[in-house]
């Protein structure tokens, strides 16, 4: 009875250590910093790899942390890529980035102008770069050019409370034709319902703080700032759509299908809530594209899978893989800004974590 009464005594003992055990308090100092929140989400390409992200941003003018999480929501998708998530800071005042792992607990660590690939010299490194970039530029080999483009942006008078801010729609709409040298057509159509908010204070501090960041990091790594500030596109939008554009118009031509972007100043207010849907419906560089696609990998990475979305997309350009009346659209986003405010965070947030182990950058 008394050995049981012991055993019994020393596990209860070991319960009261775990359950007080002393929680690390973050004693670095507290100073103002712009948080930014954002949630993408996509069906995908016609209800293929659907995916989520979720991104938090804390900036401040010499320093950034992107925290990002990334899970494929169809059952393919989930199970092909799974969720993965990830931590990027960027120190202007050391010209340094890290990048962290949290599952693994290691980061590797790059100059701001970023890593070189290893395994290959420096002039062999810039010779595939080159390549890449010729290849993405030469596409198929069958180029397109713009023969009309009509965007139009619309306020409708709505408003809504969405996330705490107050916000106004606009409805935008942009139809191009495209033609390549056997003369075939294929029509793009993109359609944005778009809400948006008039600033606040919080809201201009944390976006005066952000454009300070570009500024600086600019100066940095020596490019140039440009001073428009309408995206004509959010980012992973932006990514997969000129994945498409890239592969097929000539330099000309690309600037001035970007060229009604500038309509993008008739929206007043900055986007809270954004949605997406892209259609392509015709046959110009139909075969062409065909057969590139059919060299493309199934995705193994987030960022692959953005890149074969994109090879998706081209290969999508018309015939048998455009869409019909009446059925769902080739792709759909959906940008939501979950908060943009000046905060209290800590210094820690910039710094790297005791027990993290550095590897070597891939």
């Amino acid at each position: 009875m008394l050995r049981k009464h012991w055993i019994l005594t020393i596990i209860a003992a070991g319960m009261a250590g775990c359950a007080s055990a002393p929680v690390v308090k973050d004693t670095t100092p507290l100073h103002p910093t712009a948080v930014i929140e954002t949630q993408v989400s996509s069906d995908g390409i016609k209800g293929a790899f659907p995916f989520k992200t979720d991104d938090t941003v804390y900036l401040r003018t010499d320093r950034k942390r992107n925290a990002s999480m990334f899970k494929g929501t169809g059952t393919f998708t989930g199970f092909l890529l799974g969720s993965h998530s990830g931590i990027r800071i960027t120190r202007l005042d050391q010209r340094l980035i890290w990048k962290l792992d949290p599952d693994k607990k290691e980061y590797t660590e790059c100059p701001l102008t970023g890593c070189a690939p290893s395994g290959a010299p420096p002039a062999e490194q810039a010779s595939r770069g080159r390549e890449r970039q010729s290849h993405t530029q030469r596409g198929s080999g069958c180029a397109m050019h713009v023969t009309r483009s009509v965007f139009k942006v619309t306020p409708t008078g709505k408003t809504r409370n969405i996330n705490g801010f107050e916000t106004r729609e606009y409805q935008v709409s942009w139809v191009t034709t495209l033609r390549d040298h056997k003369r075939r057509t294929s029509t793009s159509k993109l359609e944005m319902d778009m809400w948006t908010t008039t600033p606040d204070k919080a809201m201009r501090d944390a976006m005066k703080v952000e454009a300070e960041y570009k500024r600086a990091r600019a100066r940095a790594i020596h490019i140039r700032h440009g001073s428009y500030t309408h995206e004509l596109l959010p980012g992973d939008a932006s990514k997969l759509i000129m994945a498409y554009l890239a592969t097929s118009l000539n330099r000309h031509d690309l600037r001035a299908f970007m060229h009604a972007g500038r309509q993008m100043r008739k929206i007043k207010g900055h986007p809270i809530l954004t949605r997406i849907t892209w259609d392509i419906s015709g046959n110009a560089c139909h075969e062409e594209e065909q057969q590139q696609q059919a060299g493309n990998p199934a995705p193994s990475s987030p960022s692959d899978l953005l890149s074969g979305l994109g090879h998706m997309l081209t290969g999508n350009k018309g015939g048998s893989g455009s869409n019909t009346s009446g059925s769902e659209p080739l792709l759909s986003l959906t940008v939501e800004v979950k908060q943009y405010q000046i905060a209290p965070e800590h210094d820690s947030l910039f710094q790297l974590p005791a027990n993290y182990q550095k590897v070597a950058a891939q």
